[in-house]
């Protein structure tokens, strides 16, 4: 039996994962579920299981910061992600499995199959040295945007926030400056991923250190450094104001 945690900031792929498992992977027992790279953390140390199932995207602590912080605990990880273009090559090197959203049956149940078979293998912390040697690279200290017809660099610390505009995005300056670029919300929110951003609200990305105050009446929302208010949606209300006691 294969004592098992699933990370993941959405509750229902969270739910539908544990009933996937609970009906077509009966070696595995689902022991903690965790909607937080930070909760699943925490569990992984307190449980120490045979098999970690980890989002890879997720707000502040991705799947790649949970790996880096119980790199030294033994247990074998299948990723779950919904963007086949992370380095699927790179998880193969480096021995760790993934799995598409949405989960395929006959995948999950030969992901599980390896796992059991790895699991006493390669230690964790030498896949993840090989993992981080093929993907990843460190953030860069600047952005590009659109200007005119060229591309102007920007350091991160500039942004104050991001609005979606259908497949466009309004991108809001420190010095008052308004940019829009032909990207969608997602695209520029994974160009900013490493830095101090958070997904408030499907259609805003916020800077959390221009964040000066957050309001939790009248449904929720937080007041910029220019002043701009912009809404907390109610289902990523909780998760924001926990991340947001932690700076």
């Amino acid at each position: 039996m294969l004592n098992a945690i699933l990370i993941d900031d959405e509750t229902n792929a969270l739910e539908v994962l544990d009933m996937q498992l609970a009906r077509y992977c009966k070696d595995v027992r689902v022991i903690a579920k965790c909607d937080g790279g930070e909760k699943g953390i925490d569990a992984i140390r307190q449980h120490q299981p045979d098999l970690v199932f980890l989002d890879i995207e997720m707000p502040h602590q991705n799947g790649f910061d949970v790996l880096k912080a119980t790199s030294n605990y033994d247990y074998e990880v299948i990723f779950t992600t919904a963007y086949d273009q992370f380095a699927i090559k790179a998880f193969r090197f480096s021995a760790l499995d993934y799995l598409l959203k949405p989960v395929d049956i006959e995948e999950l149940q030969a992901a599980v199959e390896k796992a059991a078979k790895r699991k006493g293998g390669t230690s964790l912390e030498e896949k993840l040295k090989m993992l981080l040697s093929q993907y990843q690279p460190a953030p860069s200290a600047r952005i590009a945007l659109p200007a005119g017809d060229a591309m102007q660099f920007y350091n991160p610390d500039e942004i104050l926030r991001c609005e979606s505009d259908s497949n466009y995005t309004h991108i809001f300056l420190t010095n008052g400056k308004k940019i829009t670029t032909a990207k969608t919300l997602k695209e520029v929110e994974e160009s900013l991923r490493g830095f101090d951003f958070y997904r408030i609200h499907h259609s805003h990305l916020v800077n959390m250190k221009h964040i000066t105050k957050v309001i939790r009446s009248d449904g929720g929302y937080v007041m910029m450094d220019d002043g701009t208010q912009v809404a907390i949606s109610r289902n990523r209300k909780e998760a924001f104001l926990e991340s947001f006691r932690r700076i």
